[in-house]
């Protein structure tokens, strides 16, 4: 069965976003794939959902690291 698509950004930054390497696991090479997609700010990390991660670490190639390293988490403590 395959992956739901990631969807992009709901509200990208206007000025390159957040520096997403504040997430422990975030390297940045994931940080590029990661804004090529949309992905720009903390907030969008911590709005994931389980579904949405999993697609995003397959899109990354992540091989697990999303839920193993707990961005999700990570990211709602740095966000507020």
């Amino acid at each position: 069965k395959a992956a739901a698509r990631p969807k992009a950004a709901a509200k990208p930054a206007a000025s390159g976003g957040d520096d997403l390497t504040r997430i422990k696991g975030l390297g940045p090479k994931a940080e590029a794939a990661l804004k090529a997609g949309g992905v720009t700010t903390i907030a969008q990390i911590a709005a994931w959902g389980e579904s949405e991660a999993e697609a995003w670490d397959e899109r990354i190639n992540g091989r697990g690291r999303i839920a193993r390293d707990k961005w999700v988490e990570q990211a709602k403590a740095i966000a507020g």
